[in-house]
């Protein structure tokens, strides 16, 4: 007797909450091949709320770099998942590949953090406070798991909300980063990504996938994207990492303790 197939995640929508470099175009490229292209959500970046509620109702896949309260903008129930990466490596991973755009493609799509990661040094770059630089790398999990949360160039804290903003301690980023974590229905770390996958293709019926390769990765040349050689780390570059992923670092070591602890 043939078995009734899986339940798909109890007519939930499937959203990706994809925090930048961490592994997870790999991932999005396979959940994406369970739907139907109508059915896919077309916004990747946070402007969410460009969409109402009718046009979010239609699609059943969301996947981009959103933050956790633009979340709360679409219809539920719904289905989270996010992958979590070594926040020293992932910042390194965002300074190698906006370092390897060619200058050109830089200068068609005017591309503000490529251009700033190719005119300096690594120091330079985890210097520079422009607005996509500290976006993109100080402490970047943390703000965009706990929601509309900004660093300023003071190093204070700010939630900001249509009814304007609030200064907040590193206290409250971290109470919302680590329960919003808590509230995903699966999580994991770069490493696993088979493992977070295997999950997810039980809850929707998805096809078991015998290997994952990474895509987009750092020694992939393209026509956009040109070889860099790494740089040396010195004491100096170490300060800065460490100030850029201090709370990351937090909730990466507090992550990996409970997936040892209670497998997901």
């Amino acid at each position: 007797m043939a078995l009734s197939p899986h339940p798909e995640a109890a007519g939930r929508r499937l959203v990706f909450l994809h925090l930048p470099k961490t592994g997870g175009t790999t991932l999005h490229h396979h959940f994406s091949k369970h739907f139907a292209p109508e059915e896919v959500c077309p916004e990747r970046f946070s402007a969410l709320d460009r969409y109402s509620t009718e046009e979010l109702s239609r699609w059943r896949y969301f996947s981009g770099h959103y933050n956790f309260d633009q979340l709360r903008l679409i219809p539920g129930p719904l289905f989270i998942v996010t992958v979590l990466r070594d926040p020293v490596e992932r910042v390194l991973s965002t300074y190698y590949f906006w370092k390897r755009h060619r200058p050109e493609v830089i200068a068609a799509r005017k591309l503000e953090g490529p251009a700033i990661a190719r005119a300096g040094t690594l120091l330079d770059f985890l210097r520079n406070r422009h607005h996509e630089v500290t976006d993109a790398t100080d402490n970047t999990m943390a703000r965009y798991l706990a929601g509309q949360m900004n660093v300023w160039a003071d190093g204070t804290w700010r939630y900001n909300s249509g009814a304007g903003g609030m200064n907040v301690t590193e206290l409250e980023v971290m109470h919302r980063a680590t329960g919003n974590l808590l509230a995903t229905d699966v999580f994991g770390i770069s490493s696993q990504l088979g493992q977070i996958y295997t999950r997810v293709a039980l809850a929707f019926g998805m096809p078991r996938v015998a290997a994952m390769g990474r895509l987009n990765t750092r020694q992939e040349e393209t026509a956009a994207l040109e070889p860099v050689v790494e740089e040396e780390i010195t004491p100096e570059i170490r300060a800065e990492l460490d100030r850029c992923t201090q709370l990351d670092r937090m909730l990466f070591r507090l992550a990996r303790a409970h997936l040892r602890q209670v497998p997901r």
